[in-house]
This record gives C-alpha cells, sequence and structure tokens, in this order.
C-alpha cells in the first residue's frame, strides 16, 4: 500500500503544476546609415540588409548581462542594453539600444520592437 501512494503522490501534484511559460516573443532590433534588420526568436539570429543575402544562425543560449542581453555565433554577435534608444530618422523612441557585429562590421541601433 506505500508503494502505491509512493508512485501516487506524484501524479496527483503534476495536475498542481504551473504550466510551462509561453515561448518568448521574436525580438526585433533595426538601425540605419545603413539599413539593417535583426531578428532573434527560439530558433534563429536573422540580420538582413537590403540587397545582401540574410545571415542566419542558430539561435544560441542567451547570457544575461548587467545591463541586457548578449547573443554570440560564430558570425554574429548580439549586444542589447536596456536603455532608451532614438532611430535618428524617426520620433520613435525604443526600450533598447543594440549593437550588432556581423562578420567582423559593427551596426548599431534600437530594439526591442
Amino acid at each position: 500500500m506505500k508503494r502505491l501512494a509512493v508512485l501516487l503522490l506524484p501524479a496527483l501534484f503534476a495536475g498542481c503544476a504551473p504550466p510551462p511559460p509561453p515561448h518568448a516573443a521574436p525580438y526585433h532590433a533595426l538601425g540605419t546609415e545603413p539599413f539593417w534588420n535583426l531578428l532573434i526568436d527560439e530558433h534563429d539570429v536573422t540580420f538582413t540588409q537590403p540587397d545582401a543575402q540574410p545571415i542566419r544562425q542558430r539561435t544560441p543560449q542567451v547570457i544575461h548581462g548587467f545591463a541586457g542581453e548578449i547573443y554570440q555565433t560564430s558570425r554574429i554577435n548580439v549586444n542589447i542594453v536596456h536603455a532608451r534608444c532614438s532611430d535618428g530618422m524617426s520620433d520613435r523612441i525604443y526600450p533598447d539600444k543594440v549593437q550588432v557585429t556581423v562578420d567582423g562590421h559593427r551596426f548599431e541601433g534600437c530594439g526591442g520592437l
């Protein structure tokens, strides 16, 4: 009888466990002069520029820095700083400053859309 209780107890409490958190929404960032776009989702980090092939890498484990998040792949490094940012071309204010290095070229912009 005790053995049955030990086996059933975890099954009873499993129904009380909170549901898993929803998947994180994709993170979007952009820059001007030159124009670029960055999308980070649960599968890929994708960097695009007009008239160029997109560069796509698997989304790495996020590093939680003191000011924001860091993503590092073999070709794309992303540093997100939680500080207000203006794209310089509109009146829109974004929640994050974003620095992206792609194949050794550095880009700066805003994110958190």
